[in-house]
């Protein structure tokens, strides 16, 4: 199985995280010795499932990747195209392929074990285009107090979605205007209600809908089979999106490397 990686984030200026470190390259920023993306490469490359990557954002020599099978991209500028540009990079590896992970690079607590226990995980559930981890406060709270992460209010619970999933090669190709229109209106709640549902958003916000709810409506919306599973691993959505965050994982790591 082919993984992408999504490095293509940018730290402000003005951003304590910056000011901090000194970098603005977010896959960069240095934890323990070597830089948080190399985190990630190793506990891809570590699993079992994974037999190359595709970083979309970097430029080789960014890490050291010597005998690594990686193929770079560069990045296009959004989300969507930098995704479509990993797929067709991983097309040029492996024509045939179906499934693939999608991965950022800011999850450097990610662990070969905890990529296979993930893949697995997600080869006994029922088929699906898509398969998306979400954790939920409690569980993201015991494993890493004061995190402070963003969590989505939902029935049965608040939830952080994942930093890695799979998808279908052929549902992201087909939904690739859907999921444009859908990130460039992320700020603006009406248009997304005429793209998602009114009944949706509705559900959503008096916290009427429960993660599986959430995933049926998507799913029907997108013309594809997504499923949403509450999982118990904090690490998968542990992101490094401000100073805080990335002081948190620096201590985990480098003590881990002592």
């Amino acid at each position: 199985m082919q993984a992408l990686i999504i490095a293509g984030g940018r730290i402000k200026a003005d951003k304590a995280l910056f000011i901090e470190t000194g970098i603005s390259k977010k896959a960069l920023l240095p934890i323990g010795n070597k830089p948080m993306i190399q985190w990630v490469v190793d506990a891809l490359m570590g699993s079992k499932y994974v037999d190359g990557l595709v970083i979309v954002g970097l430029k080789p020599g960014s890490f050291d990747d010597a005998n690594i099978p990686v193929r770079y991209v560069e990045d296009r500028g959004n989300i969507i195209d930098n995704g479509l540009a990993g797929m067709a990079a991983i097309e040029e590896v492996e024509p045939d392929y179906k499934k693939f992970i999608v991965c950022s690079s800011d999850i450097p607590l990610l662990t070969p074990s905890l990529v296979d226990e993930f893949v697995e995980t997600f080869q006994q559930q029922e088929y699906a285009d898509v398969y998306y981890p979400l954790v939920e406060e409690k569980v993201m709270e015991a494993r890493f107090p004061g995190s402070n992460r963003t969590f989505t209010p939902m029935k049965g619970g608040r939830y952080a979605g994942g930093d890695i999933f799979f998808s279908d090669r052929e549902i992201a190709k087909a939904n690739q205007e859907f999921l444009r229109g859908l990130t460039g209106q992320r700020k603006n709640f009406f248009a997304q209600a005429r793209m998602i549902g009114f009944t949706f958003i509705f559900k959503f916000i008096f916290k009427m809908m429960d993660i599986h709810e959430a995933a049926a409506r998507a799913s029907k919306v997108a013309g594809a089979t997504g499923r949403a599973l509450e999982y118990p691993r904090a690490e998968v959505a542990m992101d490094v999106d401000k100073l805080h965050q990335y002081l948190l994982v620096k201590e985990i790591l480098e003590e881990k490397q002592a």
